[in-house]
């Protein structure tokens, strides 16, 4: 195993080492690459706080351009990519911080990110009945790898969604009801995140009665708290909000579903007729699996395991970074301490997610392409599900 890993850790060792050097870091937190993530949702919390909308992105830019400026800090020059679609009682609860001067709050606001998905990770090590140096070697590979140091870099919060569906998994046998609660944090994410939810359910959960009893009334409290603090008309601020955003994700760079197959290149009513393909396709073949399994209490989780990338690819859109949430299938399909990485499946797989970054930037005639290395993980995740090889993994254990 380990030799099969030892050039992959080299090749992170060696981007890390490149990312530092070209002087992502330089000149600390800002509003154009490290941390530009953080000063939107800064610059959204100071609107919500004055009373105002932060899914105006025009209002945002304005916003966010004058307090950068009076701490003399830059921001993107392309106003329209300067746009949120979370909800605002993640704004509302930002307000404490927007008195604070910017780059301290979002180093901290980052190495918090990074510890938080850190802890996502190792919850989810032992759920799977990782144990010994592997836990050590997986959680470096984990923590120098692209997708999860740029949601922290950024100030993206997905690293927070990862780590609830992480320590969701964990409850969900002894406290369902706790690991439903645990799983609205998917609201923060809803394109990426909430189809993952939905599997969980299907799929995942032993106890789904107490497990949707748990998310029901968690997303009720959170909305009540929500209408509480920020008021009843942002609540279609919002919605318009995420639907505005995800119409004009045709200017957002590092799409990594399928949408950015297209985005860029198509009419906005054939985007959206791609964009119901998707999902149709993604809901027959997961009604099709529910089908298979329906009399199941709980399904082995490598059977379903390529879904999770299905519906990943469907989304209307997800970044590089959102890639994040699909740590949970792969590490599935390596088996208890990797005993599993050698085979032919798992090692094509774990090599197409870190062959991403090579397609970041590649857009030739407009076409994102971050897309096809998930397919590929996909299929290798299906090709297992149907091989004899998994038969301990397929017959019920998800270790």
């Amino acid at each position: 195993m380990y030799a099969l890993l030892a050039p992959l850790f080299f090749l992170l060792m060696l981007w890390i080492w490149l990312f530092y050097a070209e002087g992502a870091f330089r000149g600390g937190p800002s509003g154009k690459s490290f941390g530009a993530d953080f000063a939107m949702f800064v610059g959204a919390a100071k609107i919500l706080e004055a009373g105002g909308n932060p899914y105006d992105h025009a209002q945002l830019y304005r916003t966010e351009k004058s307090f950068l400026a009076r701490q003399h800090l830059p921001i993107l020059k392309d106003k329209a990519i300067v746009r949120v679609g979370n909800p605002p009682l993640f704004f509302w609860a930002l307000a404490p911080l927007t008195g604070l001067p910017f780059q301290p709050v979002s180093w901290a606001w980052s190495i918090f990110l990074y510890l938080v998905s850190a802890a996502g990770f190792l919850a989810l090590l032992r759920y799977l009945g990782w144990r010994g140096r592997a836990v050590y070697f997986a959680l470096a590979l984990f923590l120098l790898a692209p997708q999860v140091v740029f949601g922290p870099f950024y100030g993206n919060g997905v690293g927070l969604v990862f780590a609830a569906i992480a320590f969701a998994l964990v409850l969900s046998e002894r406290h369902p009801t706790i690991a439903g609660a645990l799983l609205t944090v998917a609201w923060l994410k809803p394109p990426p995140a909430l189809p993952i939810v939905l599997l969980l359910f299907l799929f995942h959960f032993r106890d789904r009665k107490h497990a949707l009893l748990g998310f029901s009334a968690g997303t009720a409290v959170l909305l009540s708290w929500m209408v509480g603090v920020t008021g009843l008309e942002r609540v279609p601020l919002w919605l318009h909000g995420l639907t505005g955003y995800s119409q004009d994700i045709n200017i957002s760079p590092d799409i990594a579903s399928f949408s950015g197959l297209y985005v860029r290149v198509v009419a906005h009513h054939v985007r959206l007729f791609a964009e119901a393909c998707s999902v149709a396709v993604a809901m027959i073949l997961t009604a099709l699996a529910w089908y298979r399994y329906r009399d199941s209490t709980q399904v082995p989780f490598l059977a379903v395991a390529w879904l999770w990338f299905l519906w990943f690819l469907a989304a209307p859109y997800a970044h590089f970074f959102d890639e994040i949430l699909l740590t949970i299938p792969l590490l599935v399909l390596f088996g208890t301490n990797g005993r599993w990485v050698t085979r032919r499946e798992p090692a094509w797989a774990l090599y197409c997610a870190m062959a991403s970054l090579l397609l970041i930037s590649a857009s030739p005639f407009g076409i994102q392409l971050l897309w096809l290395p998930l397919v590929g993980c996909m299929l290798c995740l299906y090709v297992a599900s149907r091989s004899r090889d998994y038969a301990p993994a397929l017959a019920g254990s998800s270790n």
